[in-house]
C-alpha cells in the first residue's frame, strides 16, 4: 500500500492532530527509531554503572534488581555517580544514527530510567525510599538532585553533537487503580525535577516523551505543563479517550495494545485492541504500540501486525 506521505510525516502528523493518513506503528512502518547513549542503565545480569545489582529471574522479562549501593547516608556521601566518558555516550549513538533514514523515520533517544525509579534502585525499594523522605527528606533532595544532573550531563553531550526528533524518559509512577505516592508526594519530590529534564528537551525543539506504568492520568494536565508531547501509559489503567477529548491537540498517546493481552490473551482479543486503538487514532493523537517493552507470543504480534495492516488505513 502506498502513500502520499512518508511514516515519518505520518507520525509528525499524528502528533500534531494534523489527521494522519494512518495510524502510526513504529513496530511496523518505522516512522521512529530509537537510539540509546552509552551509559548502562541495568542489565540482565551483573552491575551496572550505576553499581545495582541485576538477576535474571524470568526469561520472557528482564534482569531483577538484587543488589544496591547505598543503604545509609553515610553511603550516599561516598557514592560516586557514573561518569562516563563522551566518547563512551557517543559511540553507541553514532552507531545508530547511521543507520536510520531520517527521511522516512523520527530519530529518537532513549534517555533511560526516570528519577522515581533510580532513586528507589539505589536505595533498595520503595518502601525505603518514602520511609527516607519523610525521616530524611534532603537526603532524598540530594538523591535525586544528582540522578537529574547526572541525565542532564548525558543529554548535553548527546545533543551537542545530534539533533532528535523525540526524547523518551520513562518513569513507573502508577499501580492499576492509583499512583503509588500521593500527588503531594509526586509534587514535593518528582515534578520538579521532572521539569527540568522535560524542559532541556524542549529547549532543543524536540518532543518530550514519557513512559509511565499504571494508573496516572490524574497528573496529565501538570505533565502536559510541564513540557511532555507524548505520553505512554497503559490504556487498560487510564482511560484514553477521556484523555483524548480533553486534551485533544495537545497531547498525543503512544502505547493502546495491553502488555498482558499480548503476553496471555488470545490473537482475537489482541485485534479488538489493535482496532480500538485505530478509532480512537482518526483525528491525530495516538501512535500504537505494545504498552510495555517486553517478549511477546509471535502470534500475537502477528495478528497485531495483521490487523493493523488491514486497518490502519484513515485516507487515501
Amino acid at each position: 500500500m502506498t502513500f502520499k506521505v512518508s511514516p515519518k510525516e505520518n507520525t509528525l502528523l499524528a502528533i500534531e492532530w494534523k489527521g494522519p493518513w494512518w495510524l502510526p506503528c513504529p513496530m511496523f512502518d518505522e516512522s521512529v527509531k530509537t537510539v540509546e547513549p552509552g551509559i548502562i542503565e541495568h542489565r540482565s545480569e551483573g552491575v551496572d554503572d550505576w553499581k545495582i545489582v541485576w538477576t535474571l529471574k524470568d526469561p520472557f522479562s528482564d534482569g531483577f534488581p538484587v543488589g544496591h549501593p547505598i543503604n545509609t547516608l553515610e553511603d550516599l556521601d561516598r557514592y560516586d555517580p557514573p561518569s562516563p566518558s563522551k566518547s563512551r555516550i557517543l559511540e553507541p549513538i553514532f552507531d545508530g544514527v547511521r543507520r536510520v533514514d531520517r527521511k522516512v523515520s523520527l530519530l529518537a533517544l532513549d534517555h533511560g530510567w526516570g528519577v522515581f525509579e533510580r532513586a528507589w534502585l539505589l536505595l533498595g525499594g520503595m518502601p525505603k525510599l518514602f520511609l527516607w523522605s519523610r525521616l530524611y527528606p534532603d537526603a532524598v533532595d540530594e538523591l535525586m538532585d544528582m540522578v537529574v544532573e547526572v541525565k542532564l550531563e548525558v543529554l548535553e553531550t548527546v545533543l551537542k553533537e545530534v539533533d532528535f526528533d523525540i526524547v523518551l524518559y520513562g518513569d513507573d509512577w502508577g499501580m492499576e487503580d492509583r499512583l503509588l505516592f500521593s500527588p503531594e508526594w509526586w509534587r514535593r519530590f518528582l515534578k520538579p525535577r521532572h521539569e527540568k529534564l522535560y524542559r532541556a528537551v524542549k529547549n532543543t525543539g524536540a518532543f518530550c516523551y514519557l513512559h509511565s506504568d499504571g494508573k496516572v492520568e490524574v497528573l496529565v494536565p501538570e505533565l502536559i505543563d510541564m513540557g511532555v508531547d507524548i505520553l505512554n501509559i497503559q490504556r487498560e489503567c487510564n482511560d484514553w479517550a477521556k484523555i483524548l477529548r480533553g486534551f485533544q491537540g495537545r497531547i498525543t498517546l503512544w502505547g493502546g495494545v495491553s502488555a498482558r493481552t499480548l503476553d496471555r490473551g488470545t490473537t482475537s482479543q489482541v485485534a479488538v485492541e489493535v482496532e480500538e486503538c485505530i478509532k480512537l487514532g482518526r483525528m491525530g493523537g495516538v501512535i500504537m504500540a505494545p504498552g510495555h517493552a517486553l517478549k511477546y507470543k509471535s502470534e500475537n504480534i502477528e495478528a497485531m501486525r495483521k490487523v493493523w495492516e488491514e486497518k490502519r488505513k484513515y485516507r487515501d
